[in-house]
């Protein structure tokens, strides 16, 4: 009998072995106290240093928007300017919208995540221009 699980892990963990070379740094940032406030660094989940990949320009066929007074109805088609993934299975806490990819000198803002169930799901990015972004 097939231990599909264990298989399925062994693969997830040859893929990153394979393809996450690209050292990156995941910050977690808060909105402020109020409206008035801005984001910042959620020191409730301490930046880490990972392995990922990082494809710029990735095909905007992939997520859609949907307006909210008809969610059935296909809405514009969103483009962002990279996309992450990742091999989370040892990660301390899991990227939200919002939170920061500091790459190579490069800072990039979490805008959308694709999760597939596996330990590898994609975040798409925009690249943050200035240090308030």
């Amino acid at each position: 009998m097939v231990d599909w699980a264990s298989a399925r892990a062994m693969l997830e963990d040859k893929v990153a072995g394979v393809f996450d070379v690209t050292p990156c740094q995941l910050v977690g940032y808060r909105t402020g106290q109020s409206v008035n406030h801005g984001i910042q660094v959620d020191d409730s989940r301490p930046a880490f240093d990972f392995l990922g990949t990082i494809d710029l320009q990735p095909p905007a066929d992939r997520l859609t928007r949907h307006p909210p007074g008809d969610p059935g109805t296909p809405g514009a088609t969103v483009s962002y300017a990279a996309v992450l993934t990742a091999h989370v299975g040892e990660w301390p806490w899991r990227p939200r919208n919002g939170d920061r990819v500091i790459s190579g000198g490069r800072t990039w803002r979490i805008e959308a995540s694709e999760r597939d169930g596996s330990s590898r799901p994609a975040w798409y990015l925009s690249e943050v221009k200035h240090a308030g972004g």
